[in-house]
């Protein structure tokens, strides 16, 4: 199963201290293609995480602060026109022009509404830039509010540092980013009605171990509470939400303007002994139909001389003509010998005879004559009832035939017969 880079950008940060270390650019996760861990967390520099990118597709995830997720009611219309509109549908949700976002536009699913991403162009533009500038190429960019985990029946709440994540069943996600915690889980779990929801807490090891107690105490102000410690940090469950294939409604950032240029990046090392074996067998593979061409051209003058021969014996004295005329004009003589032409008939009535001399036996042809499909015989046979035999085997060959004398002669009957093609 191929493996996934998945690289979550942190927030950009205002300047460290003089003597501070620089904080982490980002943190990065392989995965298989189900979401499923294949190692460790790793935290560092862009370009470290580049280094682990070869021979895998990267993913990335960015900040939900800057990425507003909604799912209005659009018209059912598709591509550039859609696109059109959505300005137009999250008017009232904006804060900046229209004309410095950029929008993208995701599947509709079971639910009404559809996923809709807006961000900043600039932010964009750094994004993009940055990922360029540490060597890092994808085609899929996520913001981290829209692979929260869903709970059924219940709020999901990520804890993350000073950031807060919440995603409601069938609603887009989002990020408070409100101090002191307990403040901004009041801001997340205030859902406009007086009824206690269900919740469920996703925090690290050592976040939990700071709020405690007030997490604790959360239990009284819901209708139940589930606690969910997550050893690595927040990543792993994250990349677990990220829609492989075709499920998921999470809304690639990466259209329009900004959409990734397919390129080539194709490695022919681990394919180059088939490469040979397939070069191998291409050319002797046109080495065989090559020799296959000469020597079939070779046969073919063979046989058109042969045929000019042939021409030549049917029709003495007649200019040959191309092979494949002469080839014509000789089926066209032997169709006629064979019955099939105006002038023929002999060559009927000589096989039929053949077949109704084998049913006389001791009956010998004397003299035999053919004019205008007429053939007049004079045999000497055993009996009238042989050339009687002879009679009706020729009548149910289709040839007419009519005994006009018998004479004895010899102990044996000489016989005349004519016979006539039907329709002659």
């Amino acid at each position: 199963m191929p493996e996934l880079l998945v690289v979550r950008l942190h927030p950009v940060s205002a300047a460290p201290n003089a003597g501070a270390q620089p904080a982490p650019q980002a943190e990065w996760l392989i995965v298989d293609g189900t979401g499923a861990r294949r190692g460790n967390v790793s935290w560092g520099s862009l370009s470290d995480a580049a280094a682990q990118a070869g021979g895998r597709k990267t993913i990335v995830l960015v900040p939900g602060t800057d990425v507003l997720l909604a799912k209005p009611v659009l018209p059912l219309k598709s591509g550039a026109k859609l696109a059109q509109v959505v300005p137009f549908a999250l008017e009232e949700q904006l804060a900046a022009d229209v004309e410095d976002l950029h929008f993208a536009v995701g599947k509709r699913g079971s639910s009404a509404g559809t996923p809709v991403a807006a961000v900043a162009r600039e932010r964009m533009e750094d994004w993009i830039a940055t990922l360029r500038a540490a060597g890092l190429s994808t085609d899929t960019m996520y913001a981290e509010t829209s692979v929260l985990p869903t709970v059924t029946g219940a709020v999901a709440v990520l804890i993350d540092g000073k950031r807060l994540f919440v995603h409601r069943e069938n609603q887009p996600g989002t990020v408070i980013e409100v101090e002191p915690l307990l403040e901004a889980l009041q801001l997340a779990l205030a859902s406009g009605d007086e009824s206690r929801e269900h919740v469920t807490i996703f925090v690290s090891e050592e976040d939990y171990e700071r709020e405690r107690e007030m997490l604790e105490e959360l239990r009284e102000f819901t209708a139940s509470l589930q606690l969910k410690l997550l050893p690595d940090g927040p990543l792993p469950l994250l990349a677990a939400n990220i829609p492989f294939g075709m499920k998921g409604s999470a809304v690639n950032l990466l259209q329009g303007p900004y959409a990734a240029k397919t390129k080539l990046n194709v490695s022919f090392a681990p394919w180059r002994y088939a490469a040979v074996l397939a070069a191998v067998f291409v050319a002797a593979h046109v080495g065989v139909k090559s020799w296959q061409y000469v020597h079939y051209k070779k046969v073919e003058s063979q046989l058109d001389a042969q045929i000019a021969e042939t021409f030549q014996q049917a029709l003495p004295g007649a200019p040959v003509p191309d092979p494949l005329e002469a080839r014509r004009q000789v089926e066209m003589v032997l169709g006629q010998l064979r019955g099939t032409g105006p002038t023929s008939g002999m060559l009927t009535t000589l096989a039929m005879l053949s077949e109704a001399m084998a049913q006389a036996p001791n009956t010998d042809i004397e003299a035999l004559s053919y004019r205008d499909n007429v053939t007049d015989l004079r045999v000497l046979s055993p009996s009238v009832d042989a050339l009687d035999r002879i009679r009706q085997v020729a009548g149910e060959r289709g040839v007419n035939a009519e005994i006009q004398s018998t004479n004895p002669r010899d102990s044996k009957v000489e016989g005349r017969l004519q016979f006539k093609k039907a329709g002659a």
